[in-house]
């Protein structure tokens, strides 16, 4: 079988609550099967984008929404395979924690069905993938940590 490496980008839009933290997941559309799961925004790089461009503009294709500042490090990685037309796609995919003020969602239809702002545990509860719950475990971590407490 064919194999091929797979690099995206993507953001955890987090926002500062009155006791503590939201995380927004969107619900998208597979590309694979006919079917919708729960994740953050990601996407491939266009041209000569960088890392931290690719998830900026993925973000606002895909949410509408502008973080109002992106935290580089750390990053949070997940790996993962998966076969699609003949060919083993061996995934990375890496995301920054992405702070977002008030601003009105307007979601890209063909990509996501619905989008929704939850508590970092409902959130936990939310996701689809168990990657992505271990990935998002870490993130948590790091949201409640005393490096996020001034914001």
């Amino acid at each position: 079988m064919k194999e091929k490496t797979d690099v995206s980008f993507g953001i955890v839009p987090v926002r500062k609550t009155g006791d503590g933290w939201e995380v927004l997941l969107i619900n998208q559309y597979s590309k694979i099967g006919n079917n919708t799961y729960w994740v953050f925004p990601k996407g491939h790089a266009e041209g000569s984008e960088s890392a931290l461009e690719t998830a900026r503009r993925e973000l606002k294709e895909e949410t509408g929404l502008e973080a109002k500042q992106i935290i580089e490090s750390p990053t949070f990685s997940l790996q993962y395979s998966f076969k699609y037309d003949g060919v083993l796609i061996k995934k990375t995919v890496t995301f920054y924690i992405g702070i977002i003020e008030e601003q009105e969602l307007t979601l890209d239809e063909a990509e996501v069905k619905e989008a929704q702002w939850c508590s970092l545990e409902r959130a936990m509860e939310r996701l689809d993938y168990r990657d992505t719950k271990d990935l998002f475990f870490q993130v948590k971590q790091y949201l409640v940590s005393p490096k996020m407490s001034g914001y």
